[in-house]
């Protein structure tokens, strides 16, 4: 039987179940909801290819923290596209490149209560892979719709988590990249899509999430806030947090308390990476306060052919230090967290199946207002230990900007 990753180091890649010749593995739920992989003993035939193309058991090194990428501050031209992304629709109007040009792009869509990765070959499919998405992404078999399209000399675009992009580059055959561009996140790691099915029970009219997060107030370089809405089986949208309340989906993935056990010690969170770009917002940005109404992104050009497909693109580009980006996103270039080995991560499979909805909006989503005088000791615990998280991640941080940055304390 073959060795494939760990439960704590799997993220769900899903490139073995794509590249196993007898289908003999599958995708499985765990128990926090993130899934796993089972492989069948009696389609298995020991080839090896699963651990050959399993990013964490083949050891493949997806990037380095040096400074070689060109960081910039962008925006689309296209009002529409900049108008519908979460940010300023960077992703949108490269994939519009693509598709105007014959291409395919492929990206993570809302279906139902579930959220996985679609590929389209028209505009008129592009608005439903805008937008970000706060919960884990399920690659299913995608990679072989990838490959089977670059083989037929199509060029894809494909976006997404940086675990998938690295399984997806160490899938496709290297004769076959020449035609596909890979665009990966800024990723704070991966919510557990059971947040999504406790919140839905709550709100039986809800039959899929419309989006995580608008710019219906605006964007904000500080202090932006998640605007969830969700979809009703008539086509009406409805606000998820009414009146600035708590939600269990945006701010149970705010608190990094449901993650998969491999976003705690994350081995794809690089400064240069095999992407040929990484994209996210431009938090505490200072440079373009004139365009904060309608969002500003941080982008990373890591290749040639990224930095000519942005060029290509109907994007604003605007050359801009490495230390505007990193200091405010960390993330890039640090992916540990403690915060995996706290109670409430390690109960999380429990509690998510068998907590009430109240107890839940306590533990994960912050959500203290007007409980009980016995949850006093929690808000106390979850002060303190949040701090200490946050102090260590910083000190991490430091560690690894000296380096990357001289004179940077």
């Amino acid at each position: 039987m073959p060795e494939l990753a760990k439960i704590s180091e799997c993220t769900g890649c899903m490139g073995c179940m794509n590249v196993c010749p007898k289908d003999a593995i599958s995708a499985v739920e765990q128990s926090d909801g993130h899934m796993g992989v089972h492989v069948d003993p009696e389609r298995c035939i020991e080839c090896g290819l699963c651990e050959k193309r399993c990013p964490v058991v083949n050891g493949y090194q997806y990037g380095g923290y040096n400074l070689e990428s060109d960081y910039y501050a962008a925006w689309s031209e296209d009002d529409t596209l900049r108008r519908q992304g979460a940010t300023s629709g960077i992703f949108g109007t490269l994939a519009a490149t693509i598709l105007d040009r014959g291409g395919y792009v492929v990206g993570a869509v809302n279906d139902g209560l579930r959220c996985r990765y679609r590929m389209i070959s028209g505009r008129e499919e592009l608005s439903q892979l805008q937008g970000s998405k706060y919960t884990a992404s399920f690659p299913d078999l995608i990679y072989r719709d990838i490959l089977s399209r670059l083989r037929q000399g199509h060029t894809v675009l494909f976006g997404g988590l940086p675990c998938h992009v690295a399984a997806l580059l160490n899938y496709i055959p290297d004769p076959l990249k020449a035609n596909l561009f890979t665009a990966d996140i800024i990723c704070g790691g991966v919510a557990s899509p059971l947040l999504i099915k406790r919140y839905a029970e709550e709100h039986p009219d809800m039959t899929q999430v419309k989006s995580f997060r608008d710019k219906d107030g605006g964007w904000h370089p500080k202090g932006y806030r998640y605007n969830l809405k969700y979809l009703s089986a008539d086509g009406a949208v409805h606000p998820g947090s009414p009146a600035g309340s708590r939600n269990l989906i945006t701010d149970g993935f705010a608190c990094e308390l449901t993650d998969r056990e491999s976003c705690y010690d994350c081995r794809f969170a690089f400064t240069h990476r095999k992407s040929d770009l990484t994209m996210g917002d431009l938090w505490g940005d200072t440079l373009f306060p004139d365009q904060h109404p309608h969002g500003v992104s941080a982008v990373l050009a890591h290749t040639s052919r990224g930095r000519q497909l942005l060029h290509d693109s109907r994007i604003s580009l605007h050359p801009i230090e490495p230390r505007q980006v990193l200091g405010h996103n960390d993330r890039i270039f640090n992916g540990r967290s403690v915060k995996g080995r706290f109670p409430e991560r390690l109960l999380f499979p429990r509690l998510i199946r068998r907590s009430s909805y109240s107890t839940l909006m306590r533990v994960y989503a912050s959500d203290l207002r007007g409980a009980p005088w016995y949850w006093m000791p929690f808000a106390l615990y979850r002060l303190v230990s949040f701090r200490i998280a946050e102090k260590i991640k910083k000190r991490h941080d430091r560690y690894i900007s000296r380096q990357l940055i001289p004179g940077r304390s």
